[in-house]
C-alpha cells in the first residue's frame, strides 16, 4: 500500500546504515536447502563452463564430489536482463552440506539436504505473525530480543463519520481489540487480515499433520491446539469486533487518521484511532473467512463451545449485508490518509464467500450465488481471491452436494497449474512467474502462485505441478537476480532494513526473523524518498532499505503463503524423489493387474489391523489425513479417522464400498470404465448415488481360492489417490518390490 514520505532527517540516519542491495556476481540458488526427494536447481552466470559438480561442504580443496553433471545450454531470462545455465541436481538425495562448483566461478554458498531443511523458517513465518500482534506486550520468554510493551489496545476505538449510523454516531467509542497489525505499520485491514487468516486455516485443514506438530513458542504453545490455530484465532476476535451488530455490515478498516512515526507500537499511541466505513468487499471477505473458521473450529465445540456457530451466523450476516449493498467500494475519507485497499472490482469477493458459505453450510443456493460457470482461476492476491474459492471447492470436494461440478473444478485448478508450468518451463531463471508479476509485493505473487501449483499436484500428482510450486520457493529463498533470500533472517544473504516499524525502532540489529518483503519490481513509488536503486529492470529493482516501502516492506498476507507453501511442499514431496503413482497414470490393465497380484493366502483379523495401521503409517509420512475400514464378509474388522478427517467420509467409504461388492473390482476401476465411455460417475444407470459412489478408494479383498471376502477402503484425499494408498500399503504389506 501507499506509504507516507519518511521524514529527511530520519532518511539521512537511514542512509548512514544502510545501503542499497547490488545483485551478486555467481552460483544462485535456495542457501537455505532442500528434501531429499525435491527437485534442486541452480542459476550458473554464463561462460565457457559446461559441467558442475556437487561437492561436500567440509574437506576443503579435497571435499567429496557427490554429483557430476552437465549444464544447460544459455538461457536469458528478460526480467534480469541476465543469460544463464541451469544446474539440475536433482538426483542427489544423500542428506548433508553442500557447495556446487564449476569451472570459472567462485564455490556457491552452502546448502543442506535433508527431510527437516524448512521446518524452522516454517516456525519463524508462522511466529513472525505473533510479533505482529497489536494489543498485548511481547513478553521476553516468548520474543526474546523483540519482547516490547503492550500497544494499540484499540479498547476504546471511535467511529468515523464515514462509519456512522444512528445507533452509531460519529465519536461512539467501542472496543475492537487484538488483530495483527497489517504490515510495516501499526492499522488493521479487513482486506488483507482476511486473505492472511483464510490461508493459515486452508494450511491447517489441508496438512494437520505438519502444523498440529509447529510449535512456534507463542504464549498460547503447550493448550492443545495447534499453534497456527491459536494464532489465527487472535486476528478472528479482531476481525468480528469489526461488524456492525445492528446491521451484520463489516468496516473496512481500523486505523489511525495517518500513520505512525517509525517508533515502537508502545511509542505510537499519540493518535485517535477509529473505525471506516463498511464496504462490500470487507463484509465479503469477512463472510468467506468466517466461514472457514466456522467449519475449523466445528470439529471442537468443547473447547469453542457455540464460537462454530456464532462465527457462520456472522458470515451468512456479512453476506446478506453485502447482497443489499453489492456495490460500495471504499474510497479514503478526506481525513484518512492511511492505506485504502480499495478495490471496485467485487465478483471475485462475491463468489469466494459463496463458496466457502455453500461449502461450511452444504446450502446450494450459495453454489448457485458463486455462478461457478463464470469465474475463472487465478493467482490470489488481497484484491482477486478467485484462486480461493477454487482451492476451498477443489479440497472439500468430497463433501460437495451433487450440484456442484466437480469436472469444472478439477479443470479450474489444472488450468491454472498448466498456465503458470507453462511459464516455468520457458523461463531462462526456471521460475513460474512473467513479467507482469513483479508488482508490488511481487513475492506473494511468487509465493501464491506456487500454493496453487500445489493444490494441482495434491489433485493429479503431475511431478511437474510439485517441481514448479518449488523453484517459485526457491526464488524466494535466493535463487534470484539479486542472489539474496528475501526472508529476514534466513539464508546466505537476507534483507536487513526491512520497512516494518518495530524493526525499526528497537535497539536490536537484525530484523525480526521470519518476515518475507515485498521483493523487485520496477515501480519504485518511494524513490525520491530512498538512495538510488540499482536497476530499472524489474527482477533487479529492490532496495534492502527502511525507507523503501514499495519492495522492502513485510506484511500479513504475504507471509501466510510462506507458511502455507513450506508445509506443503515439507508434506507432499515424496521422500525417494520419485512421486507416489496415482491411479489416474493406470491403464485399464494395470488397474486389472493390481487386483490380480494384490490377493491372499488367508485374510484374519490381525491382516486387517496390520493393514489398516500400515495405512496410517503412510498417510502420515505423507502428511495427509484418511479415514480407513477394512471389512470382511460385512464384518468390520478395521476402522479409524485421522485428525483432520471428516463425518462425512464415513458415507463415503460406505458407497464406495458397497460398489467394490456389488462389481467385485476396485471402485476407481469402475470410475475409469464409466469416464472412458463418456458416462457420468454420479448418475450411472442401476446404481442409486445415494448407495454407489463410483470413486477410487475402495479395494477387493480377495483370498485365493475363495474368492472375494470383503473391502478395504480409503477416503479424505481425491479418488485417485486414495486408491493409490490403498495399492501401495498392500504392496508393501505383501513384500511385493513390484506389481
Amino acid at each position: 500500500m501507499r506509504r507516507r514520505p519518511i521524514a529527511p532527517v530520519f532518511l539521512l540516519l537511514l542512509a548512514q546504515a544502510a545501503v542499497a542491495a547490488e545483485p551478486v556476481p555467481g552460483i544462485r540458488l535456495n542457501t537455505l536447502g532442500f528434501l531429499p526427494g525435491a527437485g534442486k536447481l541452480a542459476l550458473v552466470p554464463d561462460g565457457p563452463g559446461t559441467v558442475f559438480e556437487v561437492v561436500e561442504a567440509t574437506g576443503g580443496d579435497a571435499a567429496r564430489v557427490a554429483l557430476r553433471g552437465e549444464l544447460s545450454r544459455p538461457l536469458s531470462w528478460a526480467p534480469a536482463g541476465d543469460t544463464v545455465r541451469v544446474a539440475d541436481f536433482s538426483a542427489l538425495r544423500v542428506g548433508g552440506s553442500y557447495r556446487i562448483q564449476v569451472p570459472g566461478q567462485p564455490l556457491s554458498n552452502v546448502f543442506a539436504i535433508g527431510p527437516g531443511v524448512y521446518r524452522e523458517l516454517d516456525r519463524a513465518a508462522l511466529k513472525a505473525f505473533y510479533f505482529n500482534r497489536s494489543g498485548t506486550a511481547l513478553a521476553a520468554r516468548h520474543a526474546g530480543a523483540y519482547a516490547r510493551p503492550a500497544g494499540h489496545l484499540d479498547d476504546r476505538v471511535l467511529v468515523h463519520a464515514s462509519a456512522a449510523t444512528a445507533r452509531r454516531p460519529a465519536g461512539t467509542v467501542i472496543a475492537s481489540d487484538k488483530g495483527w497489525y497489517d504490515a510495516g505499520d501499526y492499522n488493521k485491514y479487513i482486506a488483507s487480515s482476511a486473505i492472511s487468516t483464510y490461508t493459515l486455516l486452508a494450511a491447517w485443514e489441508h496438512f494437520p499433520q505438519v502444523f498440529g506438530k509447529l510449535d512456534v513458542g507463542i504464549p498460547e504453545s503447550g493448550d492443545a491446539v495447534p499453534d497456527i490455530l491459536d494464532e489465527a484465532m487472535w486476528n478472528l476476535a479482531w476481525m468480528l469486533s469489526m461488524q456492525d451488530p445492528e446491521d451484520g455490515g463489516v468496516y473496512h478498516k481500523l486505523t489511525n487518521l495517518r500513520f505512525d512515526a517509525m517508533v515502537q507500537p508502545h511509542q505510537a499511541m499519540r493518535e485517535p484511532r477509529y473505525v471506516v466505513a463498511k464496504s462490500t468487499s470487507a463484509a465479503l471477505g469477512f463472510a468467506a473467512t468466517l466461514a472457514t473458521a466456522s467449519r475449523v473450529l466445528a470439529h471442537d465445540e468443547k473447547r469453542w463451545p457455540g464460537l462454530s456457530a456464532r462465527m457462520l451466523a456472522a458470515a451468512e450476516r456479512a453476506w446478506v449485508w453485502a447482497q443489499a449493498h453489492p456495490a460500495v467500494v471504499f474510497k479514503n475519507p478526506p481525513d484518512v490518509l492511511t492505506g485504502e485497499y480499495g478495490d471496485a472490482r467485487l465478483d471475485d469477493e462475491f463468489a469466494w464467500a459463496a463458496a466457502e458459505l455453500y461449502i461450511t453450510t452444504g446450502k446450494d443456493s450459495y453454489y448457485l450465488a458463486m455462478a461457478p460457470e463464470t469465474v475463472s482461476a487465478t493467482v490470489p492476491a488481497w484484491d482477486d481471491v478467485r484462486g480461493l474459492a477454487w482451492m476451498s471447492l477443489a479440497h472439500h470436494r468430497a463433501r460437495l452436494s451433487p450440484l456442484a461440478d466437480q469436472t469444472l473444478i478439477a479443470s479450474r485448478i489444472d488450468g491454472l497449474a498448466a498456465r503458470l508450468a507453462g511459464a516455468w518451463r520457458s523461463s531462462g531463471y526456471r521460475v513460474a512467474v512473467r513479467d507482469g508479476d513483479f508488482v508490488w509485493g511481487s513475492n506473494a505473487v511468487v509465493l501464491n502462485g506456487a500454493m496453487m501449483l500445489l493444490q494441482a499436484y495434491r489433485l493429479n500428482g503431475k511431478r511437474d505441478y510439485l517441481d514448479a510450486a518449488q523453484a517459485n520457493l526457491d526464488y524466494v529463498l535466493g535463487r534470484n537476480a539479486m542472489g539474496m533470500s528475501f526472508v529476514t533472517g534466513f539464508g546466505a544473504r537476507s534483507p536487513q532494513h526491512p520497512h516494518h516499524r518495530p524493526s525499526i525502532g528497537d535497539t536490536v540489529n537484525a530484523p525480526v526473523p521470519g518476515f518475507v518483503v515485498g521483493g523487485p519490481q520496477p515501480f519504485q513509488q518511494d524513490k525520491a524518498e530512498c538512495p538510488p536503486y540499482p536497476s530499472t529492470l524489474p527482477a533487479l529493482s529492490y532496495l534492502d532499505h527502511a525507507c523503501s516501502y514499495a519492495c522492502n516492506e513485510v506484511a500479513i498476507n504475504w507471509n501466510a503463503p510462506l507458511v502455507y507453501v513450506l508445509g506443503a511442499i515439507s508434506a507432499l514431496t515424496p521422500a525417494t524423489g520419485t512421486p507416489t503413482m496415482t491411479a489416474q497414470e493406470f491403464t485399464r490393465e494395470q488397474l486389472l493387474h493390481q487386483e490380480a497380484r494384490l490377493q491372499f493366502d488367508s485374510f484374519g483379523n490381525d491382516t486387517a489391523l496390520d493393514i489398516g495401521l500400515k495405512l496410517i503409517e503412510l498417510a502420515r509420512a505423507d502428511g495427509k489425513a484418511v479415514a480407513v475400514e477394512i471389512r470382511r464378509n460385512g464384518m468390520l474388522l478395521f476402522a479409524h479417522g485421522m485428525d483432520g478427517t471428516a463425518p462425512d467420509h464415513s458415507d463415503w467409504i460406505r458407497r464406495k464400498s458397497n460398489l467394490a461388492n456389488r462389481t467385485g473390482h476396485s471402485s476407481y476401476l469402475t470410475h475409469a470404465d464409466v469416464k472412458a465411455s463418456g458416462g457420468d460417475i454420479d448418475a450411472m444407470p442401476t446404481f442409486d448415488a445415494r448407495d454407489y459412489a463410483a470413486h477410487g478408494g475402495a479395494f477387493p479383498v480377495v483370498v485365493r481360492g475363495t474368492g472375494q471376502v470383503g473391502t478395504i477402503t480409503v477416503s479424505g484425499l481425491p479418488g485417485a489417490e486414495d486408491h493409490a494408498l490403498v495399492v501401495r500399503a498392500l504392496q508393501v504389506y505383501l513384500g511385493l518390490d513390484r506389481l
